[in-house]
């Protein structure tokens, strides 16, 4: 018989997997933008952009990988903290580069059309 838990686990850890991988990729590729719009101003933005996807990337794969290690039945507390003091602070750090990229690329783009 299937165990439908260890079953839901795969699945939901795998798609952590794509996910992550999914986002290194279009930081790696957004990063390598070098081609200049205008002024530059959007490839410079991507370019913050991509390193706060980055980050996010970084933070779901040691999500998924703290996943496996649940199913898997390691259960150290020690693990587990550390791995939480890691996945946190790149999740928040991601962020905080993604929205301030962001924000200053449309200020940017915005005194151009004034």
């Amino acid at each position: 018989m299937i165990d439908t838990q260890k079953l839901l686990t795969i699945i939901i850890e795998g798609s952590s997997f794509v996910s992550a991988l999914a986002s290194i990729a279009a930081g790696i590729i957004m990063a390598r933008l070098n081609k200049k719009f205008g002024t530059g101003i959007l490839a410079s933005g991507f370019k913050a952009i991509a390193i706060g996807i980055l980050f996010i990337g970084a933070g779901i794969l040691i999500d998924a990988f703290e996943s496996y290690l649940e199913v898997s039945g390691i259960n150290n507390p020690f693990i587990t903290y550390t791995l939480l003091l890691a996945k946190a602070p790149l999740f928040i750090l991601g962020t905080y580069i993604i929205v301030i990229g962001s924000k200053k690329t449309g200020d940017k783009l915005e005194s151009l059309t004034k």
